[in-house]
């Protein structure tokens, strides 16, 4: 019943009570109970007109819109829970906003509360490869917004963006453990790509080979831009 319920939404956007009963056949009672259901699970919200209620998806009314100065307090608060201090995050996020392209840092809102956001940038010329290449930087989605169709929102987006621009190939940085976000990626269509991203400390004086990083300097990356995060 909640899946169909969920699916009448999607497709009519908005729904009296009675009106969704008689779609599904349903007493107006039956309705009204998985109705309060979904909505204790935050898949559906309602609105009062008069003594009615109008039932929608809880994606309904989302507003995907360039990021903006005033968003950075509600920005730190999303990606909070996976820093262990702000204070990088929040000079990279302003630096993002104020200086760079603004179409390519959106932010989705919920009846005027930011949500979730994600940030992308376009590199004309890549080491490793040439083409005009897209990347995703930082991707948030606030905790008791997600599993909602946000993130896939932004993703999409940020990517159709990237698109109408000419852009060849998007990548992004995923931590290898983190299933969740992968799958996210996965679903816009990311795959692996045939690189091997490397890094280095830069900690101490840990070259001993003239000054050149020798292989064990060199580990694999396994860490991402966008916290353990998705959608």
């Amino acid at each position: 019943m909640e899946e169909k319920i969920l699916e009448v939404l999607q497709r009519r956007g908005e729904v009296h009570t009675e009106e969704l009963a008689d779609h599904l056949g349903v007493v107006r009672h039956t309705a009204a109970k998985y109705l309060e259901i979904l909505k204790a699970k935050g898949l559906v919200r309602c609105r009062r007109v008069g003594n009615a209620k109008l039932w929608q998806p809880m994606a309904a009314g989302l507003t995907i819109r360039p990021l903006r100065r005033e968003d950075l307090p509600a920005i730190l608060k999303i990606q909070q829970p996976f820093e262990r201090t702000l204070d990088p995050f929040a000079q990279t996020m302003s630096h993002q906003i104020e200086e760079n392209d603004s179409i390519l840092s959106l932010g989705a809102a919920l009846e005027g509360e930011l949500v979730g956001f994600i940030v992308g940038e376009i590199r004309q010329w890549e080491f490793g490869g040439g083409a005009r290449t897209g990347w995703i930087k930082a991707l948030g989605v606030a905790t008791d917004f997600r599993h909602r169709g946000i993130g896939r929102g932004l993703g999409e987006a940020l990517l159709e963006e990237f698109r109408r621009r000419g852009v060849e190939r998007v990548r992004t940085l995923v931590d290898w453990h983190n299933g969740e976000l992968i799958s996210y990626f996965r679903s816009l269509g990311f795959d692996l790509m045939p690189m091997l991203p490397l890094e280095m400390s830069c900690k101490g004086d840990r070259s001993t080979n003239g000054g050149r990083a020798t292989a064990t300097d060199l580990n694999i990356c396994k860490g991402g831009p966008h916290g353990d995060q998705g959608d």
